[in-house]
């Protein structure tokens, strides 16, 4: 695909993100009529500082997935792809995504096959996170603590890393680097390169130490967004407590998640205002908490995405080439 056609292809997924946001955003505001009377700038700082923590971990979290994987570029580039890639991921199965492996293709010439392991990566160890996070707010509550049954996590971890490990050397063996093909080639063999590059990219991301850090990034920026819920809730007065609040926040983000549904819009909100509803706020209250959280946690990225794709149509005098290529 030319470089014109990506262009206009991700200009026209903004326009449709924008319509998509702009109708969602209004329907939201329209079930909480009050809201501007309920809130006060004050306490709207601290929501405001733990949204910005978690998207600035989450572009770290995709910066430290390139670096770690040889491909040189500078924070800036990452901010650039990672801001577009906020407001293309609200669009079904965060497809739109794909663009951030054109734009990164763009500045580094590495193809789009060699980086969507990257891609892949971030979105796994995403899901993780809240994985991660929710069990960790359970265990910090007594009341659901007893019902987890330690041991059986501790074997599941285990199988799991020990499937990782007997993967990486099966496809080490089945699509060895050296493979040579001949002039005459079969229909696999004409394949094969492709498979090796797709492989070999996943090889050199999924590292032990690539998921650890991403998973740990992960649960770190998700756990800022769970300050945001719990921030939400104190304005208004609901005595909510921390682990509850990340609870919620876990809970509610893997729901969305798995709907596939554009940013879990609709998953993420029903959970959220059942849950919230669950720990004892109120219908009103439970309602404003998730909006104000989906606003700062979601929308406000989104459009500050979709303001960069529209100021810059990627325009190599606004939007830096910050790399130019992968280490050997």
């Amino acid at each position: 695909m030319s470089q014109q056609i990506w262009n206009r292809t991700l200009l026209l997924t903004a326009i449709a993100v924008s319509i998509v946001s702009g109708i969602s955003v209004w329907l939201a505001w329209n079930n909480s009529p009050d809201l501007a009377q309920r809130i006060s700038l004050i306490a709207l700082a601290p929501i405001l500082c733990a949204a910005i923590a978690s998207y600035s971990l989450r572009i770290l979290r995709f910066h430290y997935f390139l670096t770690r994987s040889g491909i040189r570029i500078s924070l800036r580039g990452t901010v650039v792809v990672q801001v577009i890639g906020f407001a293309l991921s609200v669009t079904p199965g965060h497809i739109g995504e794909v663009f951030k492996l054109n734009l990164i293709r763009v500045r580094t010439g590495i193809s789009e096959i060699q980086t969507a392991p990257l891609l892949l990566l971030d979105r796994l160890t995403e899901g993780g996170g809240f994985l991660l996070l929710a069990l960790a707010a359970t265990l910090a509550m007594p009341s659901l603590r007893a019902q987890i049954p330690t041991s059986n996590l501790l074997l599941a971890g285990l199988g799991a890393i020990a499937a990782f490990a007997l993967a990486r050397r099966f496809f080490a063996r089945t699509f060895p680097a050296d493979v040579r093909v001949g002039e005459h080639r079969s229909a696999w063999q004409r394949f094969l390169p492709y498979v090796q590059n797709l492989w070999h990219g996943l090889e050199h991301s999924f590292t032990l130490r690539q998921i650890g850090g991403g998973l740990a990034l992960s649960a770190i920026a998700r756990f800022s967004d769970g300050l945001v819920v719990l921030f939400a809730a104190r304005m208004l007065g609901v005595e909510l407590a921390l682990p509850v609040a990340v609870l919620v926040l876990a809970v509610s983000g893997l729901a969305g998640g798995v709907s596939l549904l554009p940013a879990g819009t609709g998953a993420v909100e029903t959970t959220m205002v059942g849950l919230l509803a669950l720990s004892g706020a109120s219908l009103a209250n439970a309602l404003t908490i998730t909006l104000l959280s989906r606003l700062f946690s979601l929308w406000m990225w989104v459009g500050l995405g979709l303001g960069v794709v529209f100021l810059t149509r990627l325009a190599p005098t606004l939007v830096p080439k910050s790399i130019s290529s992968r280490t050997n």
